[in-house]
C-alpha cells in the first residue's frame, strides 16, 4: 500500500489560537491515508494539539525559538533536520515573514515545493520588529508558491507584483460552521454553565494576550460600558504573554469583579453563543477569522476598521477606529446591541465560501497535484 504524502507544516506552537485552529480543522478533514501532517514548532514545550496530532498519525518536532539570540542554533537545528529527513518534498510554512528561514534550509536540502503562508497584514512594534523586517526581505526568494488569508495579507509580505502570479493564492480562513450554529437552548446551557445572570449584559473578547490585539484599550471601552450598564461582564478567551499584565491593568481599573478570563477554550462557539457582544480592538489582523465565527449567530460585533473589510457579511458586524475615544466604541456596541436579533446564519457564511470543507478539498488537491508534478521530474 503507497505511505501517504507527508507535508511538514512550520507553526510557532500548536496551541488553541486563530492559525493553529484552522490547521487542525483541515487536518481533521482531509483524506489521512493519502495525505498526513507533520508539524514543526518553534517551542520545546508541547502544544495543546501536540497529543490529537499524534492520535491522527502526525509528528511533531520542538525546534529553537526564532530569536536572535538562538538565531544561529536554530539555523543549525533545520540544517540537520533537513538533512535526517529527506522524506519531506513540500513544507508549508506559517510563520509570516520568519518563514524565510525554514524555507531558506529546505532549499538548500533541496525541497522542491516551499510555500509560505502570510496569515497578518502588519506587525507588533517592539524589538523583534528589525528582525522581521529584515527576515521580510528575503521571502520571495525561498518560496515556490505563496497563500494568503487575504489579499491585504499578501500584499504586506509578498508584494503587488507576486500576488499577481499564478503561484499566489487567496486561502480564506474558513471554519467548520457546525461549531458555531446559533440555538437558544444551546445559549442558555452556555450561559448557565459560565454562570452569566439573566440580567447581565455579556461582552467577549476571543484573542491571544498579545501587543496586537490591543487588550488596553478594550478594557478602557469595557470601562465606559460598566458605567453605563453596571450589569456588564466581560469575558476574556486566549492566553499569551501579556495575560499577567491585562490582569494587573483589570486591578488598577477596580474591574476585578467585572472582568472574567476564560483561558484557551475549545468550545469558543458555544461561548460566542451566549454572550451578547463582541469586542475586536486589534491594530491589524490578516483577516480577522473570529468576525467570520461571530457572524454564524449573528453576534453583535465591534471590531477595528484595520481589519479586512471582506470579513463583513452582515450588519452584525460594524468598524470603528481605535482612534476614537472609548466612550465612542462603548456607544456604538450598546446601540448594535439593541438592533440586532440573534439567528443561525450558517447558510450566508457558506454562501460566501468560508465553510471549511470547501478549502480542505483544495488543499488536498493542491498537495497532490504538487507531488504528482514531481514524480514526474
Amino acid at each position: 500500500m503507497d505511505q501517504p504524502i507527508r507535508i511538514l507544516q512550520c507553526v510557532t506552537i500548536m496551541n488553541r489560537n486563530g492559525l493553529e485552529n484552522r490547521l487542525m480543522d483541515i487536518y481533521r478533514n482531509i483524506d489521512r491515508s493519502v495525505i498526513q501532517f507533520d508539524f514543526m514548532t518553534n517551542r520545546t514545550e508541547d502544544g495543546e494539539f501536540d497529543e490529537e496530532i499524534k492520535r491522527l498519525g502526525g509528528r511533531v518536532y520542538h525546534m529553537s525559538r526564532i530569536a536572535p539570540k538562538s538565531f544561529f542554533r536554530y539555523i543549525g537545528e533545520l540544517r540537520t533536520f533537513f538533512q535526517e529527513h529527506p522524506e519531506y518534498k513540500i513544507v508549508h510554512s506559517h510563520l509570516n515573514t520568519l518563514s524565510t528561514w525554514p524555507l531558506l534550509m529546505a532549499k538548500r536540502a533541496g525541497v522542491p515545493v516551499r510555500i509560505a503562508h502570510s496569515r497578518n497584514a502588519s506587525m507588533d512594534r517592539n524589538i523583534k520588529m528589525v528582525y522581521k523586517a529584515f527576515s521580510r526581505l528575503f521571502i520571495n526568494g525561498q518560496a515556490t508558491d505563496r497563500f494568503a488569508c487575504s489579499k491585504s495579507a499578501g500584499i504586506w509580505l509578498f508584494g503587488k507584483q507576486q500576488i499577481q502570479k499564478e503561484t499566489f493564492h487567496v486561502i480564506p480562513n474558513a471554519i467548520q460552521l457546525e461549531r458555531f450554529l446559533y440555538s437558544e437552548e444551546k445559549r442558555h446551557e452556555m450561559r448557565t454553565e459560565l454562570g452569566i445572570g439573566e440580567q447581565e449584559l455579556a461582552i467577549v473578547c476571543v484573542a491571544r494576550f498579545s501587543p496586537q490585539k490591543n487588550h488596553t484599550y478594550l478594557l478602557q471601552v469595557f470601562q465606559e460600558i460598566q458605567d453605563r450598564k453596571p450589569e456588564s461582564k466581560l469575558y476574556l478567551v486566549g492566553q499569551g504573554e501579556l495575560e499577567q499584565d491585562i490582569r494587573n491593568q483589570v486591578a488598577r481599573l477596580g474591574l476585578q469583579e467585572h472582568v472574567r478570563f476564560l483561558g484557551s477554550r475549545s468550545d469558543v462557539g458555544a461561548v460566542l453563543t451566549a454572550m451578547d457582544a463582541f469586542l475586536f480592538p486589534s491594530f491589524y489582523e490578516g483577516f480577522g477569522t473570529v468576525i467570520i465565527e461571530a457572524q454564524c449567530s449573528a453576534l453583535p460585533m465591534l471590531a477595528s476598521d484595520s481589519i479586512p473589510s471582506e470579513t463583513k457579511l452582515c450588519d452584525s458586524v460594524e468598524f470603528a477606529s481605535i482612534k476614537e475615544k472609548p466612550a465612542i466604541w462603548a456607544e456604538r456596541i450598546l446601540a448594535l446591541i439593541e438592533k440586532t436579533e440573534r439567528r443561525d446564519n450558517s447558510a450566508l457564511i457558506r454562501e460566501n465560501g468560508y465553510d471549511i470543507r470547501q478549502f480542505y478539498i483544495w488543499m488536498q488537491q493542491f498537495y497532490l497535484e504538487k507531488n504528482e508534478k514531481l514524480k514526474q521530474i
